[in-house]
């Protein structure tokens, strides 16, 4: 029998040691063997039930603090096999766990090395128990976030704190204080990423959403974040908000605009990492009517002391959004670019209610177009233009994010979205929303103003409408061909496409009456409405 493996045997032992101190040894080697593990098929129900036993009747003995942590050690490599974790956890067990973290209503708890490893076991269980999260919402969530606040105003020296009433953390030094608090915002996180329940708990109580907020701005009170630390407490609390208000029809706006302000601030600044901004945007998404605060009016005064201002309006946090993407855009894999989607919403948010921003967005975007524009494909260059049309060439949430965006700056004109993206790319969006029929309509007056130079205006004629671009002259593989040859080719090119339509790989459509693609079954059906020669030289209307 191995020193570290976890049976039955084993199991007895611990529970019939009349010391159970001379069992840490042994514990201590089976945590070793199941330190890199996380799924154990290889344990019963019987066994389950003889874990269960033996931490509920040991937990809270006269054992040192030493067996108490590898006791919780122990349960949390089990809870991250979601296989084993129903059985596991009973509701005495549950309980248990709960009391040693301390965050069960008044349970007395007189070590903060055991409330720290039962932390870490909490964040398991919470993550993969419904038990645990039903009881931690039921009785425990109050706990845990007068503990956080507890422990906010104690880094801060507030007076107010009420961290004395926690006799545990009393002593307590600083660096394990923090580690507490970091395992106590995981807590949070996960409970209020996995129910809508505690969720409208939260958004309808300031008091205890406040604690969050608080948390982010002790944590980037001072710019830049040089302590590791606080750059995660702030980004933990940030997800914890962006839960919290994911799902809620009803909120405090002033409120919620406190906390969209501190994302702003985060945004502007030019010393905080991307990966933080980031959360801060994932926040904005869900605040949609705090936004056009962030980009105010100003008065003369104000005028002069704002480095980016457009029609009177502080531009700042804009330019810095549109900085931070483009940066993003860059750095991001084509199979994480979905991350950015919530840069696109936010913006397009703000330029849908807020005229200045959408016409400074513009600018930044999608400027004036000159001959040099348009003399390469559209989504290829270093300009933000460019790198947005390249993400319409992939698939994904992100590429209609993006495609939206473009067409709210161009205004919803389709002919001004074709010049500028070209149609090959804008005709997904243009298809989604049924407006394939519009895609030869009259430009509106808007269309040229402000949008072409005079450059591109001695150009444009050549500009290719699919691709955007003007594409150099190329030979033409029919002009070298006999009419034997092309009649081949032909024949060739509509039996593949036959066998693709006959395999369901692709289906021809034709543009219905509401603008939108309709599939069609004969290729008779694509030119049953094409004007005929006659039709076409006839000058009557």
């Amino acid at each position: 029998m191995e020193e570290n493996s976890l049976n039955a045997a084993v199991i007895e032992k611990w529970k019939s040691e009349g010391n159970i101190e001379n069992n840490l040894n042994s514990l201590k080697n089976v945590n070793s063997g199941l330190a890199q593990r996380f799924v154990f098929p290889e344990l019963g129900i019987q066994n389950l039930k003889l874990i269960k036993e033996v931490f509920v009747s040991q937990i809270f003995s006269e054992a040192s603090v030493e067996y108490k942590c590898a006791l919780l050690e122990l349960i949390r490599y089990l809870c991250r096999d979601k296989n084993i974790i129903t059985p596991l956890f009973s509701d005495d067990l549950v309980e248990a766990l709960l009391q040693a973290g301390g965050i069960y209503p008044d349970y007395f708890i007189d070590s903060l090395e055991v409330v720290i490893e039962a932390g870490k076991c909490l964040n398991n269980a919470l993550l993969n128990s419904v038990v645990v999260r039903t009881v931690f919402e039921q009785k425990c969530e109050q706990c845990l976030i007068g503990r956080i606040q507890a422990m906010i105003q104690h880094f801060e020296g507030s007076q107010k704190s009420y961290i004395k009433q926690l006799s545990y953390l009393t002593n307590a030094s600083h660096s394990m204080l923090e580690t507490l608090l970091f395992f106590d915002l995981r807590m949070a996180f996960i409970a209020s990423a996995h129910s809508i329940e505690l969720q409208k708990k939260w958004v309808d109580d300031n008091e205890k959403t406040n604690v969050f907020l608080e948390v982010l701005k002790f944590s980037c009170e001072k710019l830049p974040i040089t302590d590791p630390r606080k750059s995660q407490w702030a980004s933990d609390a940030l997800r914890v908000l962006f839960n919290i208000y994911c799902h809620a029809q009803i909120f405090d706006i002033d409120f919620a605009q406190q906390c969209a302000n501190e994302c702003a601030r985060l945004i502007k600044s030019t010393v905080v990492e991307d990966d933080l901004k980031q959360d801060a945007v994932h926040f904005l998404t869900i605040v949609r009517l705090c936004l056009p605060s962030l980009c105010p009016e100003l008065n003369e005064e104000e005028q002069k002391d704002t480095t980016k201002v457009y029609d009177g309006y502080d531009m700042r946090f804009v330019d810095s959004l549109l900085e931070v993407m483009s940066r993003k855009i860059d750095k991001t894999p084509q199979e994480e670019i979905d991350m950015l989607t919530s840069y696109f919403a936010t913006l397009m948010d703000l330029c849908k209610n807020h005229k200045a921003a959408r016409r400074y967005c513009r600018l930044k975007v999608i400027p004036p177009l000159k001959a040099e524009h348009v003399e390469k494909p559209p989504d290829e260059g270093k300009t933000l233009r460019n790198k947005i049309i390249k993400i319409l060439t992939l698939n994904g949430p992100c590429k209609d994010a993006a495609a939206e965006f473009l067409f709210v700056l161009c205004k919803r004109s389709v002919p001004r979205l074709i010049k500028y993206t070209g149609f090959g790319h804008s005709a997904g969006l243009l298809a989604n929303y049924g407006f394939l029929g519009a895609i030869n309509e009259q430009k509106r007056e808007s269309d040229s103003e402000d949008s072409e130079t005079e450059s591109y205006n001695e150009v444009r004629n050549q500009v290719h409408p699919v691709t955007g671009y003007i594409q150099p002259d190329k030979e033409n593989p029919l002009d070298n061909m006999s009419d034997e040859q092309k009649e081949y080719e032909a024949i060739k090119l509509a039996n593949a496409m036959d066998k693709l339509m006959s395999e369901g790989i692709f289906q021809p459509s034709r543009i219905g009456p509401d603008g939108k693609p309709i599939p069609v079954g004969h290729v008779n059906e694509l030119i049953k409405d094409f004007p005929t020669e006659e039709e076409k030289d006839s000058d009557s209307d």
